[in-house]
């Protein structure tokens, strides 16, 4: 059920930009009824537009009559956005041959027309179809073209889509580290670009993935999240998908009531949007959590519907779980023949979709992606040096009386490179030294201050301890309740060199690792109260050097302890990521955003702090606030 799940990005663009007209359904019936020629084509067309999100079968109507009326008017730039607005509907409600009907001329025609983006539109559009049908190789293939358009252009918006429809592929494939890095990717580029839709997608995508790496809390919080941003859109579509995954978290953390009252919610929308693939899914799904708390009738019913919506539509991937769902119900029932029976149709589906090749399909497609990529810019530079060849022989003469000229002005121009070089130099080593200063001033700065919070720790603390024990055996005589007390005391002391002994050199840092001592520093700061700080780590190295993970550690202890400070900040995410290349870590939390300039430009100890530990470890920091908003998100980047 890899698609029922994901939120895939599909583009729509109309030559005349349907979007920015913003008219209603009532006033566009108005306005279509007075019309003719082109005018009435595109009308109907931005109907099926406006339809598409509603009702599918309304919208395909209009679009069909946009249709007849392009073609009739020899019109190629409507009668492409018509096939494209017809086969949008097709794909939303599962008919997916249908909807390769429509896209795949929509396509030639754009590539006769030579529009790159939309083009590139159509690409990514056919990419999600053969996705949807369990065709990854050919998925990756239109999704990985779509893509290197889409950066020619500098179309950031729509490369951050095809970012994200290509981590859905991977997903698939289980390479859950890099669908991880696609995702923060292509949210960090709507987030700048202030997307709301992409934004609520790469939530609901987020939760779908923490559902695979069986952290179903952050999975229902980040689906939760997600529909509440699809419900402020109104795009009902899409919200079914994102209580989908928050009924599967539920259902996974033990609440079977809440799982099965959201998932028939889910079922519901996708009823009234007649999105027959998502459809299956929940129906597939619900039948498990039936069969969970031993309704085993009723699951029986729920998967056979979910089994005959699948193979109605061809969708691979849902047949192949409605056949093992239906092979669980029956060993349930103690019919062990249909059981065997489904669990060989399961077996044989799954067979032919997983093949050893796909792996190495998204190798060669990513190199085949680079290579073309080089080749352009080759091309490119071939193409201007033939250019100025061409304009060298046309201006032989005039260079020939001006060489001496040049020359001189080459010499000339050799002497002020070299002066400006020198000065350039010496102002950076000028300012290199300056910095290392700073960054001297700041490490001695940061020493004291944690000398004399030592000093005041043994005085305040040890000190007045032991001069209470002291006095209790000075007397005379020390009776039973004295030793007592003194006892008393020496236990406080001990716990109060454990936390001296802690903060200035966790024992579970040195001992084991990064993961642990996050974990630790997060349970001391939140049983102290106020706040709540939640720590995870995926595929963190063993092998990391000393140097490293006390860095780091100091760098999330000093950041924390300013949000603690200075944010009011109810709850703190820190989240680290090992890839293959490096290492990330995010501290996300609710409070307070400021300005970052404040920060960077500041005479803080604190941040010239982080600065030196980063430089030690060749890291480097990004910091992501504003000054009105709530939440703020710093990523650690560390190569390994």
């Amino acid at each position: 059920m890899k698609r029922s799940v994901f939120i895939s990005f599909l583009c729509f663009a109309c030559v005349f930009n349907l979007v920015a007209q913003d008219r209603s359904i009532d006033s566009l019936l108005f306005v279509l009824k007075a019309q003719s020629g082109k005018n009435q084509a595109k009308t109907l067309i931005e109907l099926c537009l406006e339809y598409r999100f509603i009702n599918a079968d309304t919208a395909r109507q209009y679009g069909l009559k946009g249709l007849a009326l392009s073609r009739e008017l020899k019109s190629p730039e409507l009668e492409v956005e018509a096939l494209n607005c017809i086969g949008i509907t097709h794909e939303a409600q599962g008919n997916y041959d249908q909807a390769l009907e429509y896209e795949l001329p929509a396509l030639a025609i754009r590539k006769k027309i030579n529009d790159p983006v939309k083009t590139a539109r159509s690409l990514n559009n056919i990419g999600i179809i053969y996705d949807e049908k369990g065709n990854y190789a050919k998925a990756l293939e239109y999704y990985f073209e779509a893509r290197k358009i889409f950066e020619s252009a500098k179309e950031m918006s729509l490369v951050a889509m095809v970012i994200s429809n290509i981590g859905i592929v991977l997903k698939a494939q289980k390479e859950y580290g890099k669908v991880i890095s696609y995702y923060y990717e292509a949210l960090g580029i709507y987030k700048k670009l202030n997307n709301k839709f992409g934004v609520a997608a790469c939530h609901a995508n987020l939760g779908s993935l923490y559902l695979n790496l069986y952290q179903y809390d952050s999975a229902l919080f980040f689906s939760q999240k997600a529909s509440q941003e699809f419900e402020e859109l109104n795009n009902q579509q899409f919200l079914a998908t994102s209580l989908f995954n928050a009924g599967k978290a539920y259902f996974k953390l033990g609440k079977e009531n809440e799982a099965r009252e959201t998932l028939t919610k889910a079922k519901t929308l996708c009823k009234v949007y007649d999105n027959k693939k998502e459809l299956s899914s929940v129906l597939i799904y619900l039948a498990g959590i039936e069969r969970a708390v031993g309704n085993i009738a009723e699951g029986l019913e729920q998967a056979a519907r979910g089994l005959t919506i699948a193979q109605n539509i061809g969708a691979r991937e849902e047949v192949m779980q409605a056949r093992k769902e239906l092979s669980l119900l029956w060993v349930a029932k103690s019919d062990f023949k249909k059981a065997f029976s489904y669990y060989q149709s399961y077996a044989s589906i799954k067979d032919s979709l997983y093949e050893s090749e796909k792996s190495k399909q998204i190798s060669e497609l990513q190199t085949k992606y680079e290579t073309e990529k080089k080749e352009t810019q080759i091309n490119l530079l071939t193409q201007e040096t033939k250019l100025k060849s061409v304009q060298l022989r046309q201006g032989i003469l005039a260079m020939t009386v001006l060489v001496l000229l040049l020359v001189a002005l080459v010499g000339i121009g050799l002497l002020l490179r070299n002066r400006t070089k020198l000065k350039q130099q010496s102002d950076l080593d000028a300012a290199r030294a300056e910095l290392r200063q700073q960054q001297l001033q700041a490490v001695i700065a940061s020493q004291e201050e944690e000398r004399k919070r030592f000093a005041a720790d043994l005085h305040d603390g040890l000190g007045q301890m032991i001069s209470a024990m002291r006095l209790g055996l000075s007397k005379d005589k020390v009776d039973n309740s004295s030793v007592q007390y003194a006892l008393g005391l020496m236990n406080d002391m001990n716990v109060e060199i454990r936390n001296i002994a802690f903060n200035l050199m966790p024992q579970v840092l040195v001992k084991d690792g990064l993961h642990e001592a996050l974990h630790e520093f997060a349970q001391r700061v939140s049983n102290s109260g106020g706040i709540k700080i939640e720590v995870q780590t995926y595929n963190l190295s063993q092998d990391m050097s000393s140097e490293q993970r006390i860095a780091l550690y100091r760098i999330c202890q000093e950041w924390v302890n300013n949000v603690i400070k200075y944010s009011k900040a109810k709850q703190i995410m820190i989240q680290a990521v090992q890839h293959t290349e490096e290492l990330v870590i995010t501290i996300e939390d609710d409070g307070n955003g400021f300005d970052k300039r404040l920060l960077t430009e500041g005479k803080g100890n604190g941040w010239k702090n982080i600065n030196s530990r980063l430089s030690l470890i060749r890291g480097t920091i990004d910091i992501d606030t504003l000054l009105q908003r709530k939440g703020t998100i710093a990523i650690l980047s560390v190569p390994c």
